[in-house]
């Protein structure tokens, strides 16, 4: 169930300024804890300035892009300080990822975990508190909006066990349009008064003063009503909601979007998290850069090592499948012999691993240094290069070969959804030990649930499950 309005949630200058004064306050709190001395306080704000500005500009930008500051009506406490939480983190991410590359003056460690730790405190506290309190006062019955129910179904019964549960979200049930007074029985148990048919619309709208006006009528038989309902309601200002079952969609999520005065419906399985994403991409390319040139020595080792164990190729090209099907070549180390593809028919009887997914743990085709590089991932090292290029990422899922694409269901394809990464859920939740449908699972826990910080933490995680060689083969 989807909810559609004609009206737009706009924008709190209470909750805005409000985390300003958060922010601005753990700051001062923070430069007052760290100076080591009273007399420089003032000194050490003014010097660190610039990382107030960065994190501001970072936030504003997350927040703007999760509506932190619109006035919602679903007042769901935990789901919104997650949101506050992951936009401070973005934005310290951000900070810290300036400071290591642009800034090697560096900062007060103690300073810069003061202010980040002491602005979010502040801000899940005052949000926290803003909710409780907005909750509350909903619950006591006042500030409630007239709400009236059009169409009575499963989806009508649904909609007001919800809005009964949840008391706090401000709605007072004013009544039920129906056209079959048979059909509005369905809601007798919930003691909602029935108003009549819908033509008595107009008259109700202004006989209980109704803020908005919920339709649970099927759109293909109702169309024409259903825009009449709407054009009659928009004159008066009254808020719309469709309840919108359009499509048995199990995984997507969906949203109201305009190009020009053309509105869209949207549908998306994936995060659309623009601005997060661009961090994304430039860490990406900024990471790939630096860990190329810092490595550039120990490649052209392992090169040597490759060419003086085994006759052939130095890399490995091996075409799979990106985001949204794109094929690409990935790099890596050569680590079998040169016939090892013709090789692998006559190993599909020992095939270990299950779905469309061919390992063998042993493999006779590794050669003697390829089995060190696979043990502790040197041999995709030169993946870093797929990431410069922009056909991959450091975290995300793990990129398969047109084959095992070939045996995927419908949602297993939706890993293919996002750009694929060196390492993910997959590779630290157990890498080769972790079976193909654990594979789909984790890759989609990770799609579904994707921010900033868990790519920071994947990451953390790859590095202690290479440096044991855990699960490697």
């Amino acid at each position: 169930m989807a909810a559609f309005s004609h009206s737009r949630p706009g924008a709190s200058p209470v909750l805005f300024l409000g985390d300003a004064l958060c922010v601005l306050g753990a700051y001062v709190l923070a430069a007052m804890l760290t100076a080591p001395a009273p007399d420089i306080i003032l000194s050490r704000m003014v010097n660190y300035a610039p990382y107030l500005i960065i994190v501001t500009l970072v936030g504003v930008t997350s927040a703007i892009e999760r509506k932190l500051w619109h006035i919602h009506q679903d007042l769901d406490v935990i789901p919104h300080l997650t949101a506050v939480l992951k936009t401070v983190g973005d934005a310290t991410i951000c900070c810290v990822f300036i400071i290591v590359l642009f800034m090697p003056e560096g900062i007060d460690r103690k300073f810069l975990l003061g202010f980040c730790f002491g602005t979010l405190v502040a801000l899940l506290g005052f949000r926290a508190v803003v909710h409780l309190a907005v909750w509350r006062i909903r619950e006591l019955g006042v500030g409630l909006r007239n709400s009236l129910v059009i169409g009575a179904n499963a989806r009508t019964i649904h909609l007001i066990e919800v809005l009964r549960a949840r008391p706090g979200l401000g709605h007072r049930l004013v009544g039920l349009l129906e056209d079959e007074a048979e059909r509005a029985k369905l809601l007798e148990d919930f003691d909602i008064p029935y108003l009549g048919a819908v033509a008595e619309l107009n008259e109700v709208l202004g006989r209980y003063e109704v803020d908005e006006v919920y339709i649970s009528l099927p759109v293909r038989s109702y169309y024409q009503q259903i825009q009449d309902i709407a054009h009659l309601c928009e004159g008066q200002g009254v808020t719309v909601h469709l309840l919108a079952d359009l499509f048995p969609l199990r995984v997507a999520t969906s949203r109201l979007m305009h190009i020009e005065d053309i509105p869209l419906l949207s549908l998306s399985t994936i995060p659309e998290a623009h601005f997060r994403m661009a961090v994304k991409n430039t860490f990406d390319f900024a990471v790939s850069t630096c860990l190329i040139l810092l490595l550039s020595p120990i490649l052209l080792s392992l090169a040597i090592l490759i060419k003086l164990d085994s006759r052939g190729p130095l890399l490995f090209f091996q075409e799979r499948v990106g985001q949204n099907q794109r094929r690409f070549k990935m790099f890596k180390f050569r680590t079998m012999v040169t016939n090892a593809e013709e090789l692998r028919a006559e190993l599909e009887a020992w095939n270990e691993a299950d779905g469309p997914v061919f390992k063998i743990k042993d493999d006779p085709r590794i050669t003697r240094v390829g089995k060190y590089l696979r043990k502790y991932s040197l041999d995709e090292f030169p993946q870093l290069f797929n990431v410069w290029i922009g056909e991959m990422s450091l975290v995300g899922p793990r990129p398969p070969i047109p084959k095992e694409v070939e045996g995927y269901t419908w949602s297993q394809r939706r890993r293919l959804s996002v750009r694929p990464g060196m390492t993910g859920l997959w590779q630290v939740s157990g890498r080769s030990d972790t079976s193909f449908q654990e594979w789909v699972e984790l890759d989609l826990q990770y799609i579904d649930n994707w921010s900033l910080w868990n790519d920071f933490l994947i990451l953390l995680r790859t590095f202690k499950a290479v440096a044991i060689g855990r699960g490697a083969s």
